[in-house]
């Protein structure tokens, strides 16, 4: 075996390590491996990927075996492995583009070293629990900086230079409190994914600072959440300050249960400016301000489960999705502001209000499915309302009196179906919960089919709205339909069969000469 070059263990069970090892290996994979020692004579110079997971060296002997100097090596693994407690020395891996040690229950140090090997593009440390402090990094090659579930970690490494190949930065679950303004220097960072569902401490938490999101030309995703407090920062003494005319390019923010209150729309929203999704769902604010009309490229906003909100003092101009499940809160003004007759003829709305209500502009209401109606030409432009109101059950008590039981509100599956001359399409499926109304608009739903293919020229085509539900239980649904007369025209539209009209009129027309004829 003195010639083997690739030696890959993954399910062997061994009760010792190996008297030897070939020094002509390139590759070595043994997951496990049966000991804290390699054989003496055990110098693969020209080894370039080298994986040990589940092993059970300390750092004592990781230390004693990179002494020797893999000038080829290009990946690192240590994943899993339950007695090693620091990262050493590994400056002698020059060519080094892959070091992996995720999921070390007990490393809590890693050495100065790692934060400047040039050729690194993957360095993955994820689930180091104890993991305190990370060195500062000047790793202009790296592509994945991977720091998910260090739950110990509190302060973000300073970057050293640019670092230009970054494009994802995933923090779940790691309580990082500070950011340096260093931070800037990952310069083509894309997304910044941060969720915590650990309890962390408030106290000494600085946060992202805006000035160097500002500075961060291609960062269009921030999402966070559970993220309690000090997510952003503004620019601190000693730091370079931006002005607040400037705005992040953020387009996508997330701040979902952030405890924000309504302190956060005036003194952080307007860095925000180019937003066009906003996801502030199960938050503590009471009030959207009227600023929100400011937002021109805002189309997408979800308060989904922002139990305290109660009024709502504009509407972006460009909104075109707009969700506040379950926000009882809200007063019955503002849910008549959003279904406001104006706001859903400018088309391509899809809304979710709290309230089982039908607004009086939707012509045809029916509790009964399927809706039909005749059409000439192209399918009408419409608006479809679908409302879910809870009824209650009563329990009898003791004294012969009857009282409502308490029901939770759950969410049910709905699935839209448009039935065209016997051809049927299933639009997208989504979620709804008791006492609740849906608004959408017919033409930003997606047909399988080409349309054109399935109507009739220069005749009536017959069309069915009806909708699948899964768990409905103790619920009545009501549904509505509003024809948009600007786009289409009201003389093409029949809801009831003008088939049957015509033969009827045939068949009086038919009397009538008969009677004629008679006479």
């Amino acid at each position: 075996m003195k010639n083997l070059r690739t030696l890959i263990i993954r399910n062997g069970h061994f009760s010792k390590g190996p008297k030897h090892l070939p020094n002509s290996l390139r590759v070595m994979e043994w997951w496990r491996y049966p000991s804290q020692n390699f054989p003496q004579d055990f110098h693969p110079k020209k080894l370039a990927i080298f994986k040990l997971p589940y092993c059970e060296f300390t750092s004592l002997e990781l230390t004693d075996l990179l002494r020797q100097k893999f000038v080829n090596m290009t990946s690192l693994n240590f994943d899993e492995c339950r007695y090693l407690k620091q990262i050493p020395d590994v400056s002698c891996l020059r060519h080094l583009e892959n070091l992996s040690f995720r999921w070390c229950p007990k490393l809590s140090l890693l050495h100065y070293s790692v934060g400047f090997l040039e050729k690194l593009k993957i360095l993955d440390a994820e689930g180091c629990s104890r993991l305190k402090s990370f060195p500062p990094i000047k790793l202009t090659s790296l592509e994945r900086l991977k720091l998910r579930y260090c739950q110990s970690l509190e302060n973000f490494p300073e970057v050293l230079g640019n670092m230009e190949h970054v494009r994802e930065l995933d923090l779940k679950e790691t309580p990082v409190k500070n950011f340096p303004s260093s931070f800037r220097n990952l310069t083509r960072l894309q997304k910044l994914h941060m969720c915590l569902t650990i309890p962390v401490m408030k106290s000494g938490r600085d946060g992202l600072p805006l000035s160097s999101i500002c500075m961060m030309p291609e960062l269009v995703e921030v999402a966070a959440n559970e993220w309690e407090g000090g997510l952003f920062r503004e620019a601190n003494e000693g730091v370079e300050k931006v002005s607040s005319i400037l705005s992040t390019n953020v387009q996508y923010l997330q701040l979902r249960c952030c405890n924000l209150t309504d302190d956060f729309f005036p003194t952080l929203l307007p860095w925000f400016a180019n937003m066009k999704n906003l996801d502030l769902s199960g938050n503590n604010f009471t009030v959207i301000p009227e600023c929100i009309k400011e937002f021109h490229f805002l189309t997408r906003l979800n308060l989904n489960f922002c139990e305290r909100l109660e009024e709502i003092r504009g509407i972006p101009p460009n909104l075109k999705y707009f969700f506040a499940i379950d926000c009882q809160s809200l007063t019955s003004s503002c849910r008549s502001m959003l279904l406001n007759q104006e706001l859903h003829e400018a088309g391509s709305t899809f809304f979710y209000l709290p309230g089982a209500k039908i607004a009086e502009w939707f012509e045809f209401q029916t509790l009964e499915l399927p809706i039909s109606f005749w059409f000439r030409g192209k399918l009408p432009a419409m608006a479809i309302c679908i409302a879910m109101e809870r009824v209650c059950e009563y329990s009898s008590s003791e004294g012969g009196k009857y009282r409502p039981l308490v029901i939770h509100s759950t969410f049910r599956l709905m699935s839209p179906i448009v039935i065209i001359n016997g051809n049927e399409h299933l639009l997208e499926s989504w979620e709804m919960m008791d006492d609740c109304t849906c608004v959408f608009d017919l033409r930003e739903t997606k047909l399988k089919n080409d349309l054109d293919e399935e109507l009739v020229e220069n005749e009536w085509n017959h069309a069915e709205v009806t909708c699948r539900y899964v768990s409905l239980g103790q619920t009545l649904i009501k549904h509505g339909i509003h024809v948009f007369k600007k786009e289409s025209s009201v003389e093409e539209i029949r809801f009831t069969d003008p088939s049957r009209k015509r033969n009827l009129d045939m068949m009086n027309s038919i009397a009538q000469d008969h009677n004629t004829n008679s006479c």
